[in-house]
């Protein structure tokens, strides 16, 4: 489960391990919740999404996981990616491809179009199957449109609890900036700090697009595992 709080939403969210090599994401956005006087976004939107391990990480090989944000929604943070990490020592990488939101900076032609022609079309608006309907799944525009590339990395001291963070984003916001919450297209390097104060409990500060603090709580608890068993004699 996660808290986090930025100017353009807050955004509560609850990942769950739905199948061995499937974690499922259940998140609730609030966008502009500083209320900008330049914006008119009220949108408060509920959606989903899948992200499916394809390939274990091994000693050479990287793990690669596919996933699709927003799978039922309105399309506010639609998107999908296929990503590929790897662990080295106290240093993770990653490099991934994304589409939708997630491809909208830098942009190239999607290699899927070998494939088919048409995965070079992405319906947009009511088109893509979400709209106000949020129960719909939006499933014709998966991995469609143009794609760009998005990675990070992330290195975690070995003395104390924290992991120093950095990303390049590949989503340029173009919906927050049409909204007014934005005056313009932000810068793509993100900056933060992890830190762990005990197992399964984390706070992040980040430093986003080049202009914005975030702060982040997350707390993850092992469901599977079974209580002790309690026994008293009967008396």
């Amino acid at each position: 489960a996660t808290i986090a709080a930025e100017n353009v939403a807050n955004i509560y969210s609850v990942n769950f391990q739905a199948l061995p090599k499937m974690q499922a994401t259940f998140r609730y956005s609030i966008f502009n919740p500083n209320e900008v006087p330049t914006s008119n976004d009220a949108l408060r939107d509920r959606s989903y999404g899948i992200k499916l391990l394809a390939i274990d990480e091994s000693k050479i090989q990287p793990a690669i996981a596919f996933g699709v944000r927003d799978l039922f929604g309105t399309g506010a943070w639609e998107g999908e990616y296929v990503v590929a990490s790897k662990k080295i020592d106290n240093l993770d990488v990653s490099l991934g491809l994304g589409w939708g939101r997630l491809g909208s900076r830098s942009g190239f032609r999607n290699p899927l179009r070998v494939l088919s022609p048409s995965l070079e079309y992405r319906p947009t608006g009511f088109e893509t199957g979400g709209g106000e309907l949020t129960g719909q799944s939006r499933g014709n525009t998966f991995f469609r449109g143009r794609a760009a590339f998005f990675g990070g990395i992330e290195y975690r001291l070995s003395s104390i609890p924290i992991v120093i963070k950095a990303e390049y984003d590949s989503d340029q916001y173009e919906r927050e900036v049409f909204q007014g919450t934005l005056d313009s297209a932000p810068t793509a390097v993100n900056f933060g700090l992890s830190w762990s104060p005990s197992p399964g409990v984390s706070l992040k500060i980040n430093w986003l697009r080049g202009d914005t603090l975030g702060i982040a709580f997350s707390s993850q608890i092992e469901a599977k595992q079974l209580a002790p068993r309690k026994y008293e004699r009967p008396k």
